[in-house]
């Protein structure tokens, strides 16, 4: 009960950020600027739109070719439609609740393939270090070539802020002794626990550190890295791409080149990153980029960001929903053997 109860905690704290991000994005808008994003959504050709949703589709599928290649090397062989229906199912928790999807896409991988959670999980950590390392070098890449138009949204938006909350932590003494005290309290925790559990709690640990190690050296004995390297940077070329014919969905937009769409991916992916599907953190950052570094129109970027996000948003939630219809259906031998 206090389980669910503070998952429904953390994601109504969640919402509420993106409500609150959803209601400074529109609570100044004028009369006439309502009137022209709903004259934006009119006009939009959606036939880019749906194009771009078909090659989302697609890189999902490489995203869970390549999830496979990462899983082999721990000798296992999952079947393709489960690992991309395991993947599609985690996108659907992660509109709960940021993080939730990768546990449930080894939860599912785990009672449909046998495959340990915390080694799978081990590879969904690979993964994400992997992703995160590429978004920073596209990201560096990006602002190098892209300085003139993105370092103010970087410098104001990213940088600022970051720098300002830090030298006020550090400059508060409360926070350095608080930070000390607890790590005291925790070591003496610790000691504490190792006594009284007589090594269980220890060796529960141990295993799952090293279910989780066992993971992350599926990288450096990937059978083939040379195509998971492939698949790595056709998933992010596809991410962009799928940006940069979206554009094509307004006039107004459709002058923005691969530089614009390479922005939009990024920054759009840091409301990902921290709110439920990025709820209101999208629309806000992606709206910003394109009005403050590309200077498109503020309506149609708007209208923009709104109509890419609910798109994708109805397309996880769809597509989420049918794997685990399918799931159980097209695993009948297995749940039969477990019974």
């Amino acid at each position: 009960m206090k389980k669910q109860l503070k998952s429904i905690l953390k994601f109504l704290f969640f919402l509420g950020i993106g409500i609150l991000l959803i209601w400074l994005a529109v609570h100044n808008l004028t009369d006439n600027d309502k009137a022209t994003i709903a004259e934006a959504f009119d006009e939009a050709d959606y036939f880019w739109i749906i194009l771009s949703t078909v090659i989302s589709g697609f890189s999902h599928l490489l995203r869970a070719m390549r999830w496979r290649l990462l899983i082999q090397p721990l000798g296992f062989n999952p079947k393709l439609y489960n690992t991309f229906f395991a993947l599609m199912v985690g996108y659907l928790a992660n509109l709960a609740l940021p993080r939730l999807g990768e546990i449930s896409r080894c939860g599912v991988l785990a009672k449909y393939e046998k495959i340990p959670f915390t080694e799978s999980f081990g590879t969904v950590i690979a993964e994400r270090a992997i992703d995160l390392l590429c978004l920073i070098l596209i990201f560096i890449g990006t602002l190098i070539f892209q300085f003139k138009e993105l370092w103010g949204l970087t410098n104001e938006k990213i940088l600022t802020p970051i720098s300002a909350k830090l030298s006020s932590l550090m400059q508060n003494g409360a926070f350095i002794w608080g930070g000390i005290f607890l790590v005291a309290i925790l070591a003496v925790i610790i000691l504490i626990l190792r006594k009284r559990s007589k090594g269980t709690f220890f060796k529960k640990i141990k295993d799952i550190v090293v279910g989780f190690w066992e993971g992350l050296k599926s990288v450096k004995n990937i059978k083939r890295p040379y195509l998971f390297i492939f698949h790595t940077v056709l998933i992010w070329f596809l991410y962009t791409y799928v940006l940069y014919i979206a554009f094509y969905c307004f006039n107004e937009t459709a002058c923005l080149g691969v530089g614009a769409a390479l922005a939009t991916m990024l920054f759009g992916s840091l409301g990902i990153l921290f709110v439920p599907g990025g709820t209101g953190a999208y629309q806000a950052l992606v709206t910003e980029t394109l009005t403050t570094a590309y200077k498109a129109p503020f309506a149609f970027a708007f209208a923009f960001s709104w109509l890419i996000w609910s798109v994708q948003f109805i397309f996880l939630l769809l597509v989420g929903v049918v794997s685990l219809i399918l799931l159980p259906v097209l695993n009948k031998e297995t749940i039969t053997v477990k019974h």
